[in-house]
């Protein structure tokens, strides 16, 4: 069919037709948005001022599109050709930057000098974003201008092409939120968006073949295109006349309604800013979180716009509609101020009242859309009568509409910044709110002139000065109410009230200290713990914390320089300046986490004082991508992986980074903390950093749901002897003696998966990417703790198998593993002693059946011990000890002279016959030893003992150590201070008598510890 054979459409296939179009450009403009945004944070930064600069371009390549949409239609309102233009190129160059945006990290890595200042990421922004925005901006226009064909309905319309474009971006905000990016990941959802774009261009294609456009109809009758093309060439001279049967752009409002065109999308954005930044903390600072308050906002818009639709040309005077509409505004706006201040006691009781997931975030979502939903509606109602006031007539719907959409639009990013950069983090969300409330509440006062009637003249004002007056009475924000009813500390959720020893509104979140006994702080970020602070013992530090920064030093063989992502607490930091490293690195993204620290210490935190550390303020990510230096050391604390702006640094892609960032034999710690997490995100975060880092040794600590990874491109060794070195650093020693541990076995305790055990836990696992954001999106939706085959910690322990004989040198590795199985048995953890000697059995047969023998001797295992040696004819002397001793303890001493012929050592065959003679009771004897060792004279004071009391006594006083465990020597202590009458000595032994006593399986021939120290 031919253009001149085309039937002409009716006006609600047009309306129909824009409707579908504008609907879902407004999907896919929001689900490029949302992409792209996230796409560029990763190698912009991610802090506020780098996301906010991202958020301009892509706002000012909108306003762009709007201003220069009059251009873009003029001559050309015939048919779609103008709007399937753009269509076409929002989807190519938005399908086109997909592999420019992921590949964008690379580009800056080799070109640091691009993305180290912000005007810098603003123009880069800007030249890869200007083309598609530009489009997006002009769409709703462009649409506006094509469609809208008579005067009659240009109010009508307007509303109604707004409200569905707006409603377009409600379902992208929300399908991109919860569905596309969950689904598909950032790239897969850049995809479905160009589907969209195509499949509106094919459709525009078909349909614009077949379309003939009704003529444009002035209220005085039909006008040519060509006709109105002419008019908006040349603009006729403003008129204050009401006549709606010129062709002239009748708008005698126009300068006011382009005032409130301004504050309208100032306030509207820096109010959701607000809002947002309140109410993150109670939806989760997540991806679902951000999605559910944009999608609410929105909404509330588009349903507005929608309402208004067929009263806007009912409207006897729209200056009056307005100036009602924005008082009502303004007290909505202070009402949901009010209304935000019960979030907390709403918090409370969904905490007091577990439900189903499903249920839980429907409260937490209605809760808010009940928020939101009124002043969000009366912003979409408003839109639409101010564009009629600016524009006036059809003809300045042309000329005007871009116009004012682009001023809207660069109102936003205005407030945007503002409210971000200035307004909260100087004077907090409260103020905000209320200042927008008081700036809606004087734009009134513009039309009031205009309004015809007295009574309503009146009434506005009297009315806006009411609403404002309101402004203290109502309730307002307190965060402190907030933080507390948050629920994820354990002290919070048993019901005990924080005491806030700093409370800030930062830029990345609400950052929080907070103590329950005055004594041990918490950093929190939006209510999540992220530290534990000691503030009366520096050295009482969190050991995974410490472990973090101390285990790469440990490891590496000569470590100079090192790198912290995120300060936190400050507890890595400090553990790094005990060492000798000679620079120290760290970049924190929230400069009020500092803030925090120093408000607990009365001034500057110690650490900082080091002389040797650098502290900066930026994205971590971005500093390592942009700067070309090189570490020995890199560890990173950030805060959770499901938090939005912390889950890039737990990608494949940030641990490449780090990779090309540490020196060939660099080492670089990871910190995931157990909380929140489930076994599928685990397994994925552990398969991305194994798959980047060759050699990998991991620690943890279970009790605290902490897990460290530490990786390096060369091979990982626990060297005892320079661990041990290390670990006796004067300030590092008093650290870990806080924490029990006092040699480089003990250090042990903690090990974790070895990387083999790590690989068969992984399985088939997919990677955490810069595009899944797996992390983010799985652990956003967790709100139990997750149970079965999805608790990480029983997936721990079900793949622990304490495989450490790979990290060991081999060298030392008999000797040292038998001595740490020792450290195992005498904590009680005689099932990680007998994982172990499985494992050295393998290595060196002796010390293995050494370890097993006495791993069954400490259990009281003695028949079985006895067996288990004559199994064997060749044993380590200390295992030929403990034979002797099981056999005088089953009554068979006579069997033991055998035994002791084949000790090798002098002194310990003295030993064993001193014993021997204890055993028989035969005291002369044993009185009249000869010892040659302090072990053997303990047994010979035991025999002077029955004599000489007091002599005995006085020399084992000085032999015994203050945490022995050996029950002979004791008992013997004990009746020596019973003699002397000395309460406090006898108190002291009879408490380790008791002690030792009590813990099985720790007596040996020498007893305790000594057991360990006369063995070969």
């Amino acid at each position: 069919m031919s253009k001149d054979q085309a039937i002409p459409i009716t006006d609600s296939k047009l309306f129909y037709i824009s409707a579908a179009f504008l609907l879902f450009s407004g999907i896919a403009s929001l689900t490029y948005q949302v992409t792209w945004v996230r796409l560029l944070g990763l190698s912009m930064g991610s802090t506020s001022a780098a996301i906010s600069t991202v958020l301009a371009a892509f706002f000012l390549g909108l306003a762009l599109g709007s201003y220069l949409a009059e251009r873009i239609t003029r001559n050309r309102i015939n048919n779609l050709r103008p709007y399937i233009y753009l269509e076409i190129v929002i989807g190519l160059s938005g399908l086109a930057l997909l592999p420019v945006l992921l590949n964008l990290d690379a580009v800056m890595a080799l070109m640091p000098t691009l993305g180290s200042s912000l005007p810098m990421k603003f123009v880069i922004t800007m030249v890869l974003l200007i083309l598609p925005t530009l489009c997006m901006g002009a769409t709703f226009p462009v649409m506006a201008s094509i469609m809208i064909r008579r005067q009659g309905e240009m109010g009508v319309r307007m509303s109604q092409l707004y409200s569905l474009n707006t409603a377009g971006a409600v379902l992208g905000a929300s399908l991109s939120g919860f569905v596309f990016i969950p689904a598909w990941g950032l790239d897969g959802s850049i995809y479905f968006a160009f589907i969209i774009n195509l499949c509106i261009v094919l459709a525009g294609l078909y349909i614009n073949r077949n379309l003939n456009l009704p003529p444009i109809e002035m209220a005085s009758g039909a006008v040519s295109t060509e006709d109105v093309a002419a008019n908006v060439a040349e603009p006729a001279a403003e008129t204050v006349a009401l006549d709606q049967g010129s062709d002239k752009e009748q708008a005698p409002l126009r300068w006011p309604a382009l005032i409130v065109l301004f504050f309208t999308g100032f306030v509207a954005i820096a109010t959701e800013v607000g809002w947002t930044k309140y109410l993150v903390i109670f939806a989760g600072t997540t991806i679902y979180g951000f999605a559910a308050i944009l999608t609410i906002f929105l909404m509330g818009i588009a349903a507005g716009s929608w309402a208004i639709k067929s009263h806007i040309e009912k409207m006897t005077s729209p200056q009056t509609a307005m100036a009602v509409g924005l008082v009502l505004l303004g007290a909505s706006l202070l009402v949901t101020r009010a209304g935000l201040s019960l979030v907390p006691s709403v918090y409370q009781a969904m905490n007091h009242f577990p439900a189903p997931d499903f249920v839980v975030h429907s409260v937490k979502y209605g809760f808010i859309f009940l928020l939101l939903i009124v002043p969000t509606f009366i912003f979409g109602a408003l839109f639409p009568i101010n564009l009629k006031l600016y524009c006036g007539n059809l003809t300045g719907v042309r000329s005007r509409i871009g116009k004012a959409y682009a001023v809207n639009t660069l109102a936003s990013i205005f407030g945007s910044i503002l409210a971000g950069f200035w307004i909260i983090p100087e004077l907090g969300t409260d103020w905000l709110l209320t200042a927008m409330a008081g700036i809606i509440l004087v734009l009134p006062l513009l039309f009031v002139p205009s309004i015809q009637q007295l009574v309503p003249r009146v009434a506005v004002v009297v009315f806006a000065v009411l609403a404002f007056s309101t402004t203290w009475a109502l309730p307002h924000l307190d965060y402190e109410k907030l933080i507390s009813s948050v629920g994820y500390d354990e002290d919070s959720k048993a019901g005990k009230t924080p005491e806030f020893l700093f409370l800030k509104e930062g830029k990345a979140g609400v950052v929080s200290m907070i103590t329950f006994d005055g004594v041990h702080a918490k950093l929190q970020n939006n209510g999540l713990n992220e530290s534990f602070i000691d503030m009366e013992d520096p050295h009482n530090a969190l050991i995974v914390e410490s472990l973090l920064g101390l285990m790469p030093y440990f490891l590496h063989e000569d470590p100079k320089k090192a790198f912290v992502v995120g300060f936190g607490g400050g507890i890595t930091t400090r553990a790094l300046t005990l060492t000798d490293l000679e620079s120290i690195r760290v970049v924190e993204l929230e400069p009020s986490v500092v803030e925090a620290g120093r408000a607990i210490v009365d001034g500057e935190i110690p650490a900082l004082e080091d002389p040797r550390v650098q502290l900066d303020f930026n994205d971590a990510r971005n500093t390592l991508l942009v700067e070309n230096k090189s570490y020995d050391i890199i560890v990173a604390q950030p805060s959770h992986p499901w938090r939005a702006g912390a889950a890039n640094v737990f990608t494949r892609e940030f641990f490449e980074i780090v990779k090309s960032r540490l020196n060939s034999d660099g080492i670089y710690g990871q910190w995931i903390n157990l909380f929140n997490m489930d076994v599928t995100t685990l397994r994925a975060l552990m398969n991305s950093y194994v798959s980047v880092f060759p050699e990998v040794i991991s620690f943890a600590n279970l009790e605290s749901g902490d897990l460290l990874l530490f990786g390096s491109r060369q091979k990982l060794v626990f060297d005892f002897d320079r661990v041990a070195d290390r670990m006796a650093r004067e300030n590092i020693k008093k650290l870990l003696a806080k924490h029990d541990l006092y040699s480089s076995e003990q250090l042990l305790w903690y090990f974790g998966l070895s990387r083999a055990e790590m690989l068969t836990a992984i399985g088939d696992s997919p990677f955490n990417t810069d595009t899944n954001i797996m992390s983010e999106v799985r652990l956003s939706r967790l709100i139990k703790k997750p149970e079965g085959d999805e608790d990480p910690y029983e997936f721990l322990r079900t793949h622990y198998n304490f495989d450490v004989l790979s990290y060991v040198d081999k060298e030392q590795a008999p000797k040292r593993l038998y001595k740490l199985g020792l450290y195992f048995i005498n904590w009680d953890s005689s099932d990680i002693a007998q994982k172990l000697a499985k494992q050295l059995v393998t290595m060196d047969p002796l010390w293995g059946r050494a370890l097993e023998y006495e791993i069954m001797w400490r259990a009281n295992n003695f028949e079985g011990a006895i067996h288990f040696y004559n199994e064997h004819e060749d044993w380590l002397d200390g295992t030929r000890l403990l034979q002797i001793a099981a056999l005088s303890k089953t009554n068979r001493v006579n069997e033991t002279a055998p035994i002791v012929g084949k000790l090798t050592d002098e002194k310990n065959r003295r030993l064993a016959k001193a014993y021997i003679l204890f055993i028989k009771k035969d005291w002369r004897a044993l009185a009249r030893v000869k010892p040659v060792s302090d072990n053997e004279r303990k047994w010979q004071l035991i025999g002077l003992a029955q004599t000489d009391l007091r002599s005995a006594g006085e020399q084992l006083d000085k032999l015994i150590k203050s945490d022995s465990k050996e029950i002979p020597q004791l008992r013997v202590l004990v009746r020596y201070a019973a003699e002397l009458g000395d309460a406090n000595k006898m108190d002291k032994y009879a408490r380790l008598l008791v002690k030792a006593v009590d813990k099985k399986g720790q007596v040996c021939t020498a007893g305790g510890k000594d057991c360990e120290e006369k063995k070969p």
